[in-house]
Parts: C-alpha cells; sequence; structure tokens
C-alpha cells in the first residue's frame, strides 16, 4: 500500500487510534470479533485489539497481503520496543511485557502507556521516529 514504511512513533499512534474507544480493546486476545471470539488482528471481522495486537494491525494496515517488507517489520519491532520499555518504566518493572499489563490492567492505563510510548518516539528519534526531523534542523 505505502511505498515508504511508516516510522514507529507513526505505529503507534495507529494502534492508539485503533484502541481509543473502550469498545475497540480487549484483553486476553489480540484480537476479537462481534461476538467476542478471537481473530486474527488483521482479519475483516476483528472489532477490538490489545495493545500489541492494535500494533500489529496497524502494521498489517500498511500492506496488500501478509507479507511483511522488513522496513515495516523493523518499524513494528521498535515501536513494540518503545511501548514494553514505556509499560516496564510506569510499572517501575513489575509488567516486563505490554501484553501482560494489557491482560491486567484496564483501558485507561493502555492508552496512557500508549501516549507516554508516542511522546518517548518523539523525544527519542524526533517527530518522524527516524531521524528526518533532527537532520534537517541541523542542516540550517
Amino acid at each position: 500500500m505505502t511505498a515508504i514504511a511508516p516510522t514507529p512513533r507513526d505505529l503507534l499512534v495507529d494502534a492508539r487510534t485503533i484502541i481509543a474507544r473502550p469498545e475497540a480493546w480487549t484483553q486476553g486476545a489480540a484480537a476479537r470479533d462481534a461476538e467476542g471470539e478471537p481473530v486474527g488482528v488483521e482479519h475483516e471481522d476483528a472489532v477490538s485489539w490489545c495493545a500489541t495486537g492494535a500494533l500489529n494491525c496497524a502494521m498489517y494496515r500498511h500492506v496488500d497481503s501478509l507479507e511483511i517488507p522488513p522496513p515495516l517489520q523493523r518499524a513494528r519491532d521498535r515501536a513494540g520496543t518503545i511501548l514494553t520499555d514505556t509499560v516496564r518504566a510506569l510499572t517501575l518493572g513489575h509488567y516486563t511485557e505490554a501484553t501482560t499489563y494489557n491482560d491486567q490492567t484496564n483501558h485507561g492505563c493502555i492508552v496512557h502507556a500508549f501516549d507516554i510510548a508516542i511522546a518517548d518516539a518523539d523525544r527519542h528519534c524526533g517527530k518522524h521516529s527516524n531521524g528526518r526531523a533532527r537532520r534537517k534542523e541541523s542542516a540550517r
């Protein structure tokens, strides 16, 4: 679909948007259909996602097949690391995985974790999470 892979920040923003409404968020499965049954995150019947399921769904929205190009996979992996690091920091290391935190907390806490992860991506990598913003500023 897109010629340029999204940045980790882009995927974090997309995932947060996917689960912004409480009814679009789930626990205990990566994604669920309207009947509450688990489905694949990319499945057309999916209506709710966990935190990492939303990240994967955001990734799949940038391709036309289930084949993920390496730059997109790297962006997804980095976004997942940023979210996991955020969860570890927020919980003072009590939770070491975003999936476990998702399944043992509430919707508001997950959305808050995404907000912090997005801010962290901005802080560490610049607004575009790939260094372009900082290089442009330093070139002036």
